[in-house]
């Protein structure tokens, strides 16, 4: 089994660890022996998760608690992570929202580009100064399926995700002349909490955040992005081949009716 502590570092920071995908991070790289900085905002959930992966891995974690659309959230998290080396940045904190693009809440979409983009951007700016100067380490940011067409229903949220997208993807390329491995990881629909709370279906033959963190960790440092699925992977490849107009109807009836199914149930 790779040893991601040699690899890339002794310490792992995972954004949005206190459920799904993020959550499925910390318990996978504490199986493989990494130690754990966990943020999120809901402390007493990244409190259960550090007593977890003491209890069923021994491994050492610190909880920050901490909210990534506020101004001063980088202040916050240098108290917790000064002086840790930082293998590997994992930015999977986001947040979406569904509905036609008028009708949302301006406040909520500008908050959400806050945690989708700025973050996971001022994170990385802030930790890749010390894997360059170590020439190692690794950084993942979740991308997602609709990063592939504008999608609407879920036109900001979308947005965000082909930002992570090409973030990831451009990141792999400029970083690897330091040996450190970039990841765009994109999902499809996955059982989490992050379905239900934006109102969006997950559609047929959803996905588990293990089977998306288990995608993300065989192709860390093999690829500058990977789609989760073989579904997934097929819709993102058949998008490509049509004509823009019908996929973007395409993605758009889809939406439409994942929310409509979604908002009546």
């Amino acid at each position: 089994m790779l040893n991601l502590s040699q690899k890339y570092g002794e310490w792992a920071l995972v954004t949005g660890a206190s459920s799904g995908i993020g959550e499925e991070f910390a318990k996978q790289l504490a199986k493989l022996g990494m130690k754990l900085i966990l943020v999120a905002r809901r402390k007493y959930r990244l409190e259960a998760l550090s007593d977890y992966l003491k209890k069923e891995y021994n491994t050492e974690s610190i909880i920050a608690n901490v909210d990534l659309s506020k101004e001063n959230f980088l202040d916050e998290l240098f108290k917790c992570t000064n002086g840790k080396e930082i293998g590997i940045l994992i930015n999977n904190a986001g947040f979406g929202s569904t509905g036609e693009f008028i009708s949302c809440n301006t406040d909520k979409e500008i908050e959400m580009i806050k945690v989708n983009c700025i973050a996971p951007t001022l994170l990385t700016h802030y930790y890749l100064p010390e894997m360059i100067k170590r020439k190692k380490g690794a950084i993942i940011f979740l991308g997602s399926t609709v990063a592939f067409q504008p999608t609407p229903m879920m036109t900001t949220y979308s947005a965000t995700k082909a930002f992570n997208l090409f973030m990831g993807e451009a990141l792999w390329w400029e970083l690897k002349k330091y040996n450190i491995d970039v990841l765009a990881l994109n999902p499809g629909g996955t059982n989490t909490e992050f379905q239900r709370i934006a109102k969006i279906g997950v559609g047929p033959l959803p996905r588990e955040a293990s089977d998306v963190v288990k995608t993300a960790l065989r192709a860390l440092g093999k690829k500058p992005s990977v789609v989760d699925g073989l579904k997934n992977k097929l819709i993102t490849i058949f998008i490509k081949v049509i004509p823009r107009r019908i996929a973007v109807t395409l993605a758009g009836e889809i939406a439409y009716s994942l929310y409509i199914r979604s908002y009546k149930s």
